[in-house]
């Protein structure tokens, strides 16, 4: 960052003036105390004196442009002051990386005023959290960590101050509270999105919390706090993506994998943790099979329940797996993580991401509240479902003055899972006038099946919209009409429709150049219509559907031969309950 000569260019927030103008991340880089965290760490690699110099230079710099100022001193308050934007959370933060630059060389081979400074302002910070004592519990995160993680950490990190002591008992009462309001006894958490389920909440928070308590021979969780935290690991192992990251469900994206894994398997000793980061990891055979003395061992490959909210199939747990990821659940609620991603899916072939959300992360961090695309970010238009007649439930602007959304219910209907594969079954009514119905039949051997019916899709001539977003660095290739063969980093994907519906291939040119700085990079978005041939004012609650396989071509491109027959059959039988005749047939296609 260019920060100017005279660092004329360090940045401010407004909240009342600037909300609407830019987002506040690039601030919480220096506000949150991160900056000072990357020099301790160049420092600690490189020895350079020169970046000993320039924290001490920088910290000085710190404390004169960014002073905490407290203008709201209401015990309620989630700011310390709007005008010069410092929420509590951020705070807290800070307060965390100022201890941790006591345990680095930084402030021992700096000036000694560095050091005294530092826990000057630690004292000064902390004793802040004071006026919270009288507040009232509120839900999700933020109030669990300026409630309950930050009075936890400082009362047990510094028992010689009184006033942080104190803070000890009621910040691990908080806690607990919250995990079991936030988190149900199947083990969902309560914010419908993986990257502030496992990376804010359980990673950075209650597992921050865990660790701390553990080292210094504290009681933290109790058995139905830790049983609980136990099933959400349990979970994310479960729906674990075969790269790097988690998709990017919901708010925020590129949560990765394995620091996930390790949490729970050190935090809380998960067993499907354990295994899982086994394998990734390429541990010797017995070691992954040798986890607590159990003899079952197995991680199933198959995860679906509508009260946490997803469905995940995979071939396998290697890595070069085929793996499908879809968001279906109930009682969402008010969280501000929300999304309008209705049955929305993602399709990884071979190990490689071909469909998901590729801007989730940069939208959300980016973009400002107010405009256009904050609320494309949020609405059913920027997920992989299926958009009644070509358009969302609500415009796109309806979602872009805030965060988060009041997400319909998608209830799984029906679900069954064999060694060979499994079959879903979900649904949506958010159109009021239209029912989506989602089906997917998952061969381990093969690939995907996904139907997509729209009840009461006969009510009007236009078509309905069944959409695909593609990563940016996916190349597609259209073989025929209605066939798709894409590829990336070596693996393939056929794409197969049935019937003969129109394919449509685009691009949200509004992503340049806020998000993508090359227009020509921008991903590919496809959207296949499909309508009724039988179009009548008087019809009533018609089914119209679209069905597509997708199939890992890696080895060899599969002939798909006649789709309508194929898929129909398949779905007839997985309906039925015939599950394994319909899954031994899908993995005969040659």
């Amino acid at each position: 960052m260019d920060l100017g000569d005279n660092y004329e260019n360090l940045p401010h927030f407004n909240f009342f003036e600037d909300q609407g103008k830019k987002h506040r991340s690039t601030l919480d880089i220096f506000v949150r105390g991160i900056f000072m965290e990357y020099l301790s760490i160049l420092y600690q690699e490189t020895g350079n004196r020169e970046v000993l110099s320039f924290a001490g230079e920088f910290l000085k710099l710190f404390w004169k442009h960014y002073p905490l100022i407290v203008d709201c001193t209401a015990p309620n308050s989630s700011h310390f002051s709007r005008i010069e934007e410092r929420d509590v959370m951020s705070v807290g933060w800070l307060i965390l990386n100022y201890i941790t630059l006591l345990y680095t060389r930084l402030p021992y081979e700096a000036e000694p005023y560095m050091a005294f400074e530092i826990i000057c302002h630690i004292w000064f910070l902390g004793v802040q959290f004071r006026r919270f004592d009288t507040d009232t519990y509120r839900k999700y995160n933020h109030h669990m960590w300026e409630r309950g993680l930050m009075p936890f950490i400082l009362g047990t990190l510094f028992p010689e101050i009184p006033a942080f002591e104190e803070m000890k008992a009621p910040g691990a009462d908080v806690i607990r509270r919250h995990i079991r309001d936030d988190f149900n006894e199947e083990g969902g958490y309560s914010e419908h999105t993986i990257p502030y389920w496992c990376g804010a909440a359980l990673g950075e928070m209650i597992c921050r919390g865990v660790f701390l308590a553990r080292l210094n021979g504290e009681a933290l969780l109790d058995r139905d706090t830790c049983g609980r935290v136990n099933k959400s690991f349990d979970i994310l192992a479960m729906i674990s993506a075969p790269g790097d990251c988690y998709p990017s469900s919901g708010d925020n994206g590129c949560a990765l994998v394995n620091p996930v894994l390790r949490a729970g398997a050190e935090a809380v000793g998960n067993r499907f943790c354990k295994i899982v980061l086994g394998h990734r990891m390429g541990w010797e055979e017995d070691r992954c099979e040798t986890v607590d003395g159990d003899s079952d061992n197995t991680v199933p490959l198959d995860y679906c329940n509508d009260k946490t909210g997803f469905f995940c199939s995979k071939s396998s747990l290697e890595a070069d797996a085929n793996y499908l990821l879809m968001s279906a659940k109930v009682n969402c609620g008010d969280t501000g993580h929300n999304h309008m991603d209705l049955l929305s899916l993602f399709v990884n072939i071979h190990g490689q991401e071909f469909i998901g959300e590729p801007y989730a992360r940069e939208l959300y961090h980016t973009i400002p509240v107010g405009n256009d695309l904050r609320g494309y970010l949020y609405n059913m238009s920027s997920h992989n479902t299926v958009l009644a007649f070509g358009v969302p439930v609500q415009p796109d602007c309806i979602f872009s003055s805030k965060w988060g959304v009041l997400r319909p219910d998608t209830p799984v209907a029906a679900f069954a899972s064999e060694e060979g594969g499994c079959f879903v079954k979900a649904y949506h009514d958010a159109y009021t006038h239209s029912r989506h119905v989602r089906k997917i039949l998952s061969c381990r051997r093969r690939g995907f099946l996904i139907r997509d019916e729209m009840i009461g899709g006969d009510r009007l001539p236009d078509a309905s919209i069944q959409r695909w977003h593609l990563f940016p660095d996916v190349k597609c290739g259209q073989t025929a009409g209605n066939t798709l063969l894409l590829e990336k980093n070596g693996a393939k994907a056929l794409l197969v429709w049935s019937g003969s519906p129109t394919l449509r291939f685009w691009q949200k040119k509004e992503l340049y150049p806020s998000i993508v700085k090359n227009e020509k990079e921008i991903a590919t978005v496809i959207d296949i219509e499909f309508r009724t041939d039988s179009f009548s004012p008087a019809g009533r609650y018609g089914a119209v559907s679209q069905d597509l396989l997708i199939l890992d071509a890696t080895e060899r491109i599969p002939a798909a031969g006649n789709v309508d027959i194929f898929c129909g059959e398949l779905m007839e039988m997985a309906e039925e309950g015939r599950l394994l005749e319909a899954l031994e047939r899908f993995g005969k296609l040659e």
